[in-house]
């Protein structure tokens, strides 16, 4: 297939896979989440198979093709925060244990590995890459408060530093940052492997009472994520830190370039984290499982994973390609660090957590109530307490202990 064929086929849309044949395998990605240089080797190394991007509400689109059984791809992808919503339907993917993935495992995060498997050991999700937190940080604002970034270790030091700062720049752009980096610095969710609502358990209130520490020492900035204000304030040094994924790298790049070169990345106050990171899944309809399982295996290889992050900012799922001198380069937006270091080591370093399908779910209640906090004055502990019930509410509903 030449380039100009591959491209064309990969800009079809997912209303376009209703009328597809069953001949050949087709593999559903949407834009971004595989390296096109990749899936265009791929299709000449491997006869038949047609890469097609699904567009907008993937997730959406692969649930109802599934529930009707009917033009459902051979190969899909699964994104992260999506996988868990498919637990339940588990049998509409091969177990990739049967194909013989454990003889892969020790090329993978072990965490990563474990988040592609169901409570019950079913294994739908190879995984693609992975989204290591770290602390990107100021660093002239940091120099101008006497502020070293290398003695950041727990909460407490990143909001005492916040303090020294308040008065010239917030420290945090959101509680909902400090929410969901504490949760993913834990080993539990909101939801354990019995079915049983843990919401409320001490984990999830430390969490909690991080983010509403930072409120009331007044270091938040109460910038809401995709506000115009973001990119202005992370320009200005208004906002002088935040914590994010590796991928967020690309983001603070192109939403604030005029402040090149004085950014840096240091690790996340609390340990490790991760956030983002997607699979690759094998549904039972394909008719050629093995097959499709050398596709898999073939496209997250420590080489081609190198190639995803250089074309995409994929980080590897793979540890042998952390090593790889193509992703170990002085990058000039923060000052010629090598920040793949960083994130490598946060990377290596994630806490293995079992998560529900019914997480996200119950999560956007807890962020939900942490806006009214930072931006309506709703009291923190009113905010609790109605979190609580409405996701008891949710929780009887779907049938949680």
């Amino acid at each position: 297939m030449n380039r100009r064929a591959f491209l064309a086929l990969m800009g079809l849309a997912a209303a376009g896979c209703a009328t597809e044949s069953r001949d050949g395998m087709t593999l559903w990605m949407w834009s971004g989440g595989l390296s096109e240089k990749s899936l265009e080797e791929a299709t000449t190394k491997f006869s038949g198979l047609r890469p097609l991007k699904a567009g907008a509400q993937f997730k959406a689109k692969l649930m109802t093709n599934l529930a009707g059984k009917s033009h459902v791809p051979d190969i899909t992808g699964l994104k992260g925060e999506d996988i868990s919503a498919f637990f339940p339907n588990a049998e509409e993917f091969a177990d990739l244990r049967t194909l013989g993935a454990d003889r892969f495992k020790p090329q993978y995060l072990d965490w990563k590995w474990q988040q592609g498997i169901t409570a019950e050991g079913r294994m739908i999700g190879f995984p693609i890459d992975t989204g290591p937190t770290g602390l990107y940080y100021r660093q002239d604002v940091f120099d101008r408060h006497g502020v070293k970034a290398e003695s950041i270790r727990t909460w407490e030091d990143y909001f005492d530093a916040g303090v020294v700062m308040k008065q010239d720049a917030s420290m945090i752009l959101n509680l909902r940052m400090v929410y969901n980096m504490a949760m993913a610095q834990s080993t539990r969710q909101l939801v354990d492997e019995h079915k049983q609502y843990i919401g409320d358990d001490d984990h999830v209130r430390h969490a909690w009472d991080l983010a509403i520490k930072a409120h009331r020492l007044g270091i938040n900035a109460a910038m809401q994520d995709g506000s115009p204000d973001v990119n202005a304030a992370l320009t200005t040094g208004e906002v002088a830190s935040m914590i994010g994924a590796s991928w967020a790298a690309a983001d603070l790049k192109a939403g604030a370039p005029d402040s090149k070169g004085l950014w840096r990345v240091s690790r996340t106050p609390g340990g490790a984290a991760n956030w983002g990171g997607s699979f690759l899944s094998i549904t039972k309809y394909c008719r050629e499982p093995e097959k499709a399982f050398e596709v898999v295996t073939w496209l997250l290889t420590p080489e081609q994973q190198v190639r995803g992050f250089l074309d995409l900012g994929l980080f590897p799922s793979t540890p042998e390609a952390f090593a790889s001198s193509d992703l170990r380069q002085p990058d000039d937006y923060f000052g010629g660090q090598i920040i793949v270091d960083t994130f490598a080591d946060s990377a290596k370093q994630v806490p293995v957590a079992y998560m529900s399908p019914w997480e996200p779910r119950l999560a956007q209640l807890f962020y939900d109530e942490l806006i009214n906090v930072e931006t309506v004055g709703k009291p923190p502990e009113e905010a609790w307490r109605d979190v609580q019930h409405k996701a008891r509410r949710i929780a009887d509903h779907v049938g949680l202990s």
